[in-house]
């Protein structure tokens, strides 16, 4: 019972972190400044130090040994997936970004 609500919430928020990138993916798509690439950059850190808060959390909330082990292998698998998902939404973001200029001649 647990494992598959557990997986089912794991799935969905895989499908919600692929929607999310999609909707900053057209936010920025037409992004004609900077001042749009750092804003999602500096969310995309305050997410990153807000996920570092909850583990480091869960890390000090035991004193078991192995409950710390298994907390800091979860941080940095989530960390890992999260990085390599918004590094890979980054790279769609600039893509949209240098086509959307004119004036780029790297189009």
């Amino acid at each position: 019972m647990g494992t598959d609500n557990t997986r089912k919430a794991w799935d969905r928020f895989e499908a919600d972190i692929q929607g999310l990138a999609g909707e900053l993916r057209r936010h920025y798509k037409n992004a004609d400044d900077d001042k749009k690439k750092a804003e999602l950059t500096r969310s995309l850190e305050q997410l990153g130090r807000a996920a570092d808060t909850v583990f480091n959390s869960l890390e000090t909330a035991t004193r078991d040994a192995e409950v710390r082990s298994r907390t800091k292998q979860a941080a940095r698998s989530f960390g890992s997936a999260l990085a390599e998902t918004f590094r890979e939404l980054g790279d769609q973001v600039d893509k949209a970004v240098r086509k959307s200029d004119p004036g780029n001649p790297s189009k």
